[in-house]
């Protein structure tokens, strides 16, 4: 990757948290292989906490599909914001082909996409990967993008910035609950933004109790703002009331009480892919369908666990049809729990677990 510089680099991401959060190594490694380049990303509203303040992000971009460039003409500003900035390169992580065709009218001179989509004669470099066929980690398909620029990338980085004002609102919060700057605590995310399947709320009842209970830790329920009463459903049915529900944070202080939190226990969702980003250990519960499944969609790194109903793996899930449906519920409280203890025993304090793998391999 090495030899040129100077360049205007656009990073192309309008999906959701996740997929956003997995696409951040490819910006560090774009940095560290062009340092005298900058790189912006293009992403949706959603987003733009999440990215905000990167060290390797020069500027963000917003793609307000749903707003200011949902009409034709937005899409024309779109293009025209796009061409005002002279990008020398565009890597499209989110293949679609409005984007595909913006950064094309663009006249971006180097655009790099998938081979595999029928809108392919857009781009100038194609990479020839089926990413539904989930062999590798999204990481590592992201990473993929950059082989036309040459080089390996060996270590990965996520760099997603804590900001310090966040993490004093934080602190205040769990002060005001009660809750000493040493004390541990966990946190439940019983939601999944409808990505996956997801484990019922009775169980992470069950097993928020069980962790009071037994290990004496306090626990925090999470969600997003749309999934208040899922939150709430778990806190009733628990016997010892939960430390916070929290539906109402920012990004920021999300990112903030997932750093001060010693273990993540959720679905497969985005603020799972931010805990394992920011070294915060992970049990991640995952239904056994392969294109959502944990090998390309797993908490990414060491010191995670994974968990998935002992049943055959499916292309896809068929609800009431399926012998199995549903297949979550054959997850079992005393196997997270034991999880949550083994994990919590080994990595007593924080700051401890590497959220990077190196030497990736293709």
């Amino acid at each position: 990757m090495h030899g040129e510089s100077d360049r205007r680099i656009l990073i192309v991401r309008t999906d959701k948290i996740g997929d956003v959060t997995l696409s951040l190594p490819v910006v560090s490694a774009l940095k560290r292989n062009f340092p005298s380049s900058s790189v912006d990303m293009l992403l949706s509203p959603l987003t733009r906490e999440l990215v905000s303040g990167h060290p390797h992000v020069s500027e963000i971009v917003i793609d307000d599909e749903k707003g200011q460039h949902k009409s034709f003409s937005g899409f024309l500003q779109l293009v025209a914001l796009l061409r005002s900035r002279r990008y020398h390169l565009a890597i499209l992580l989110h293949p679609t082909f409005r984007l595909a065709l913006a950064l094309f009218l663009a006249g971006i001179p180097r655009r790099i996409g998938s081979g595999y989509r029928w809108y392919q004669l857009l781009f100038t470099d194609k990479i020839y990967e089926h990413r539904r066929f989930a062999s590798k980690h999204e990481v590592e398909y992201n990473l993929n993008m950059l082989d036309p620029l040459g080089g390996v990338v060996e270590n990965v980085r996520f760099n997603i910035r804590v900001h310090p004002d966040a993490i004093h609102k934080i602190e205040s919060k769990l002060r005001r609950n009660g809750m000493n700057a040493s004390e541990r605590f966990v946190i439940l995310h019983p939601g999944s933004g409808g990505s996956a399947r997801d484990w019922p709320a009775y169980k992470f009842a069950e097993l928020g109790d069980r962790i009071v209970n037994e290990l004496g830790l306090q626990v925090i329920i999470t969600g997003n703002r749309d999934e208040t009463a899922l939150v709430a459903e778990v806190s009733r049915r628990m016997r010892e009331k939960p430390l916070l529900e929290a539906c109402q944070l920012t990004m920021k202080e999300y990112i903030a009480l997932i750093q001060r939190s010693h273990l993540f226990v959720s679905n497969s969702t985005g603020p799972m892919h931010i805990a394992a980003a920011i070294a915060t250990p992970v049990i991640a519960l995952f239904p056994p369908i392969v294109h959502c499944g944990p090998r390309r969609w797993g908490p990414y790194g060491e010191g995670h666990a994974v968990i998935m109903p002992r049943i055959p793996h499916c292309k896809r899930c068929v609800e009431d049809a399926c012998p199995f449906f549903n297949c979550m519920e054959g997850i079992h409280v005393t196997e997270v729990f034991s999880a949550v203890r083994e994990i919590l025993e080994k990595y007593p304090q924080k700051k401890i677990l590497r959220s990077d793998r190196r030497n990736r391999g293709n």
